[in-house]
């Protein structure tokens, strides 16, 4: 019995505690007690806190969806109109195929002059997409349009210089240089298609100088539009001229530079046409300014692309001299179609350079678009390589369907093409960061230095082993360095360890080192 007892008060005092736990707070809410300021403050923090939560994930969705706009917007137009340009230069070596393998030879060696002029372009190109993009993002429009203008002009300057020379007597140096000297069977062909297109370039370098300006504005469609005319035309022309007219290689270099200065002018009355769209800045930008700040940015562009580009068209000369004509007839077919992949890598990489130029500019963080970007140029490298591979067999035999020995060859060295892929891709988003960061110099300087690593391994190699596969060797070491040097740059620009959270915009000055 007392134990029964005892269980019962336990248990009706265990009722008057709960019975109290809830209607404690009730009383006190009908006669007006509150809780603590500790308490309250307590609960605000927590509700701020869920609050700021809150708000940072819609932001960073928001900024997310933002930028992928802004990827698709660039990316997607830039793809199409730096797809277009190789397409051209496929075009025309898809054409002289039929003329024979000496004629092939001749225009792929040629072909190398306007590679390196390449470089020119790819220096202003390069100089005016981030240059104007900074400018743009901090509302400077008068001195992103001196800029601009500063650009053009020097393009059709330095395209005219270049005419002068190839239509002189430095045209037969320079194909001879190629590996096309005077008494070699690829000499005559090869120095007619070098004239004939020298005729375009003040309009080819002007039309990469006026992409660059497109791309720093944000808008790749204009180049789009030039570079599809310039196709469209290049197709039509190349059979009309070759073969009706009775042409022949002078009919390719023809078409071609027909079609250039068609997209130049096309590419240039759309530029105009957005003159005035934004209202300009009130700061007046000295030209002297203006015309050392392009220099000192061209500059180092051109180093680094000259290395760059100058490093196929060493290799291209050393397998013409070394190996003969269809030799470098494969190693042309291969080149022309691997630079279709190599310029695709392009279009995410635009798309990182402008936006991240712009969030630079305004002090804003690129890390997170960067990381989405490298996934997906990682991804993207890994199945054009393998379609790449995959379709080496057949492009092989539809270049060369009579030539059993030159179409194995070529089914060769594209498996080598394929192994660089991966890299070409993250390499180009890599470099792009930098480019956006203002990191000239230190590409310029690094691409030199990997360039002679390359050529003198392409010269060794081919010394000990005479086959077109050792080139494509050297090729491939050469972007694994660009690769290394790119990617270690663009991680210490990401390092958490910078005080902003991210990119850090390297003045003029800091960008030096």
């Amino acid at each position: 019995t007392t134990r029964r007892c005892a269980t019962r008060r336990v248990v009706m005092h265990l009722s008057h505690l709960f019975i109290a736990a809830w209607l404690l707070p009730q009383t006190a809410a009908l006669v007006g007690i509150r809780p603590s300021p500790a308490s309250r403050r307590s609960a605000a923090a927590s509700d701020a806190a869920d609050a700021a939560t809150s708000i940072a994930a819609a932001a960073t969705a928001a900024n997310k969806n933002d930028d992928d706009a802004k990827i698709k917007a660039i990316a997607g137009p830039a793809l199409l109109g730096t797809l277009a340009d190789p397409l051209l230069s496929v075009v025309d070596t898809a054409w002289v195929s039929r003329l024979g393998t000496t004629a092939l030879g001749a225009v792929a060696a040629s072909s190398e002059i306007f590679t390196l002029v390449i470089a020119v372009s790819l220096a202003l190109r390069e100089a005016a997409s981030s240059t104007i993009a900074r400018l743009t993002a901090q509302g400077r429009w008068r001195e992103a349009e001196a800029h601009g203008a500063k650009t053009l002009l020097t393009a059709f300057g330095v395209g005219a210089l270049l005419t002068l020379i190839l239509l002189g007597p430095g045209g037969p140096g320079a194909v001879g240089l190629l590996g096309c000297p005077r008494g070699s069977p690829l000499h005559a062909d090869a120095l007619t298609y070098a004239r004939i297109r020298a005729l375009a370039l003040p309009c080819a370098v002007a039309q990469f100088a006026a992409e660059g300006v497109c791309r720093g504005l944000g808008d790749t469609k204009p180049p789009l539009r030039a570079a599809l005319l310039a196709g469209l035309m290049n197709v039509v022309l190349d059979p009309v001229l070759m073969f009706r007219c009775g042409w022949n290689v002078a009919g390719a270099a023809a078409a071609t530079a027909i079609s250039q200065a068609c997209a130049c002018a096309l590419l240039l009355i759309e530029l105009n046409g957005k003159r005035g769209n934004r209202a300009p800045s009130t700061i007046d930008v000295p030209a002297a300014k203006t015309e050392t700040k392009l220099l000192g940015t061209s500059l180092a562009l051109l180093l680094r692309s000259t290395c760059q580009l100058g490093t196929w068209v060493f290799v291209a000369s050393q397998v013409s001299r070394r190996l003969g004509a269809r030799a470098i007839a494969a190693h042309g077919v291969v080149l022309k179609v691997w630079l279709l992949f190599v310029l695709a890598a392009e279009a995410p990489a635009v798309a990182g350079q402008v936006i991240s130029a712009g969030y630079l500019a305004t002090g804003r963080r690129a890390r997170a678009l960067v990381k989405r970007l490298g996934k997906a140029t990682v991804t993207i490298g890994l199945i054009t390589a393998a379609a790449l591979a995959a379709a080496a067999g057949p492009i092989s035999y539809a270049f060369f369907p009579t030539d059993t020995a030159a179409a194995k060859s070529t089914k060769t060295i594209f498996r080598w093409a394929a192994l660089s892929v991966p890299l070409v891709w993250p390499n180009a988003l890599c470099e792009a960061v930098l480019l956006g960061a203002g990191r000239y110099r230190y590409l310029a300087g690094a691409t030199l230095v990997n360039a002679l690593v390359a050529s003198f391994a392409t010269v060794a190699l081919l010394s000990a082993r005479p086959l077109v596969t050792s080139a494509w060797a050297c090729l491939c070491g050469f972007f694994v360095l660009r690769f290394a040097v790119s990617a270690g740059g663009a991680a210490r620009e990401l390092l958490p360890a910078n005080r902003a959270g991210g990119l850090r915009y390297r003045t003029s000055s800091s960008s030096s080192r």
